[in-house]
């Protein structure tokens, strides 16, 4: 029996911002991964850090999508 080799793609982007005066840090990053049969799955997470002098905070989303060999789309957030 012969399989197939399942593919698997990542893009991660990461971006900081930092205040003028360095009080306060924005961080951000979002990774996307692609994969399954003809990439039919793609799955994303974005994650967002902002602290300061006095205090800091944190956003975090997932979510991920199957597309169908027909081209509907399935999506689930996580």
């Amino acid at each position: 029996m012969i399989g197939k080799a399942i593919m698997e793609r990542y893009q991660v982007v990461a971006k900081r911002i930092v205040s003028p005066d360095v009080k306060m840090i924005a961080e951000a990053k979002s990774v996307a991964k692609a994969s399954g049969d003809s990439e039919s799955e793609i799955s994303q997470s974005v994650s967002v850090n902002i602290s300061s002098v006095n205090k800091s905070s944190s956003y975090v989303k997932s979510s991920s999508r199957s597309y169908s060999k027909s081209g509907s789309i399935q999506k689930s957030n996580l």
